[in-house]
């Protein structure tokens, strides 16, 4: 019990670490032009450890974000203020999660939703249409979306984009979102890359696709410098 406390507590403090760092370092990026970006991917799903948050870390996260000094914003709201100049809240942070596994369903929504903190989940359709165990369904996603949870693109198969050739890339952007749009009425403004990496021409892939903004696993402030094709994220394990 005592070592399952002490990784909770260390896990928290290097979140607080990362949001200091980037938020509230004297000589830093101004807190009202810039957020930070968290990523997550499972929740509670200790078989897959590179990928996966315990339960219990991420109640400590979610505690540290309700009662630290920190304004939890929609993505789409910081991207937005991002790109029209506009000041955020001091300490802005945005939360999303890549992939679509069921324990975002499971355990992750049911939590933010009651900690009442707006994510985003970066959706791989083709997991989620071959109905592979351990992804959610449309309807669980159709019901998060309705729940005020905002839906992104994260491609069609999750290929590592740099390592295939640009027409196998456009056409996985073009089925991801043409399946989208079937499920969810629309092409999602936002996309995040498989495995965070992406070249100049597949940014430009992207930015032509329909998207307005995209994330990268680099960490990173999302201020008026970055990239908007390829915005920084911390990723949180």
């Amino acid at each position: 019990m005592a070592r399952r406390i002490a990784r909770v507590l260390k896990a928290a403090a290097l979140v607080m670490l990362a949001l200091t760092t980037w938020l509230g370092s004297p000589g830093g990026v101004q807190a009202a032009d810039s957020a930070v970006v968290l990523i997550y991917h499972r929740f509670g799903e200790t078989r897959f450890p590179s990928t996966n948050i315990r339960l219990e870390q991420f109640e400590a996260h979610i505690k540290e974000l309700t009662s630290g000094p920190y304004t939890v914003l929609p993505v789409p709201e910081i991207v937005a203020a991002i790109r029209e100049k506009r000041p955020l809240p001091d300490r802005t942070i945005g939360l999303t999660i890549d992939d679509g596994y069921l324990s975002v369903y499971a355990e992750a929504f049911p939590r933010l939703r009651d900690a009442g903190l707006p994510f985003t989940v970066f959706v791989s359709t083709d997991p989620v249409d071959r109905k592979f165990s351990g992804f959610m369904t449309w309807d669980q996603i159709r019901e998060m979306r309705d729940n005020g949870v905002t839906i992104g693109a994260h491609t069609s198969t999750h290929l590592h984009m740099p390592a295939n050739l640009l027409s196998r890339n456009r056409a996985d952007l073009a089925n991801s979102n043409a399946r989208l749009k079937e499920e969810l009425g629309e092409v999602p403004p936002l996309f995040a890359y498989p495995f965070g990496e992406a070249s100049t021409e597949i940014q430009n892939l992207v930015r032509n696709a329909g998207h307005i903004a995209a994330f990268g696993q680099h960490s990173g402030p999302l201020d008026a410098s970055s990239d908007p094709f390829l915005h920084a994220t911390f990723r949180v394990e």
